[in-house]
């Protein structure tokens, strides 16, 4: 099965599952356990909050620029996702995609908790709704002098674009 038709299947049937199935859908290895547990907080409503929640409501995303996220922490593995975007003013548009396959551009903003993303299927022009968590990386966990950096939930933050991200980016940017 290709990524896209399995990469659409998950993002339509997963808006319909209780955590109680995701979490099944875990344990099978279908989906990652990042995204339950960023369910699992988004549906709780306790009082109680820790200092890494408070400054998650503060996040207004990342800063402008060109971004490469994946899966796996090196670029071009087989079998893994990446996404590549552009931010600009709050604002996302870019693609999925899995090396030597087709990709998905998407658009989307940011809100205080993650990365909402409308993904358009090449095949049928149809848009389906995802949302990535946004999670803060202190410099104490990274071993860095920088201060707090914001990342993707579940995905690695990788270095400069390759020419076929590049290639893909451009593919999903509105002409000017």
């Amino acid at each position: 099965m290709s990524f896209v038709p399995t990469f659409l299947f998950s993002l339509t049937h997963l808006r319909l599952l209780s955590i109680a199935s995701l979490s099944l859908l875990i344990s099978s290895g279908t989906i990652s356990g990042n995204f339950v547990q960023a369910a699992e907080e988004n549906s709780s409503h306790s009082q109680e909050s820790s200092s890494e929640e408070v400054s998650l409501t503060r996040i207004s995303g990342l800063a402008n620029g060109v971004y490469l996220y994946g899966r796996s922490p090196e670029p071009e593995t087989m079998g893994q996702e990446y996404l590549v975007f552009k931010v600009q003013k709050g604002e996302v548009i870019g693609a999925f995609y899995m090396p030597r396959s087709e990709f998905n551009c998407f658009s989307g903003s940011f809100d205080s908790r993650q990365i909402n993303l409308s993904i358009i299927d090449p095949h049928d022009g149809m848009k389906y709704n995802y949302a990535i968590g946004l999670q803060v990386v202190s410099p104490v966990a990274t071993n860095s002098r920088r201060s707090s950096e914001v990342t993707l939930e579940g995905y690695h933050r990788l270095g400069d674009l390759s020419d076929n991200d590049q290639r893909i980016l451009d593919a999903c940017l509105p002409s000017n």
